[in-house]
């Protein structure tokens, strides 16, 4: 198996990265390439999966070792593929996933795309005992910042552009409220 892959990001282009290592340029699929738009023609480190169908082998990134655990965890679902286990891990960090499915929490894993709760109850019952080795635990604070970067991305701005926001504005003791609309006060600049 591939683990991972370090070379010069060449291209990104319809969900997918073209990274040269030693003159041979891979197609890696990614669910969001935000986060590496900023390091075209540059050298990064890529942590991948190899999937290997009847048809095809395909080569899944992710930006950090987390992201690549859970998707090992979450292809192993029934009736969930790689394209539905990238798509639940870039709509959402993993913390928030993993504490998701550690507290049994059907309605917040039925906000991700395309899992209904039938999927929800069908990922929880497969992964609960499994997530013990994420060791997430969240504070009130990561919490706050979880709820305001999902309502953001509700209210239709991308996962980056709500990351940044509440990033850039959050003070100490600011409500989940409060987050929200300086946020969109950031965001409306």
């Amino acid at each position: 198996m591939i683990y991972a892959m370090y070379g010069v990001l060449e291209d990104i282009e319809n969900g997918k990265l073209y990274l040269n290592v030693n003159e041979i340029v891979y197609e890696i699929v990614v669910g969001d390439t935000g986060y590496f738009e900023d390091f075209l023609n540059e050298k990064i480190k890529v942590f991948t999966k190899m999937i290997v169908n009847d048809d095809e082998i395909s080569l899944y990134g992710f930006s950090d070792v987390l992201k690549l655990k859970l998707f090992e965890k979450l292809i192993l679902v029934n009736k969930l593929g790689p394209k539905s286990a990238l798509k639940i891990i870039t709509s959402s960090d993993v913390s928030y996933i993993v504490s998701a499915i550690v507290n049994e929490d059907v309605k917040t894993l039925s906000t991700l795309p395309g899992i209904g709760p039938k999927t929800a109850e069908r990922i929880i019952l497969e992964l609960k005992d499994s997530m013990k080795e994420f060791d997430v635990t969240l504070t009130e604070k990561d919490k706050k910042i979880l709820e305001a970067i999902e309502a953001l991305v509700t209210l239709g701005f991308s996962r980056n552009q709500s990351k940044k926001a509440v990033t850039q504005i959050l003070k100490k003791d600011d409500s989940l409220d409060d987050i929200i609309k300086k946020a969109l006060k950031f965001l409306s600049r």
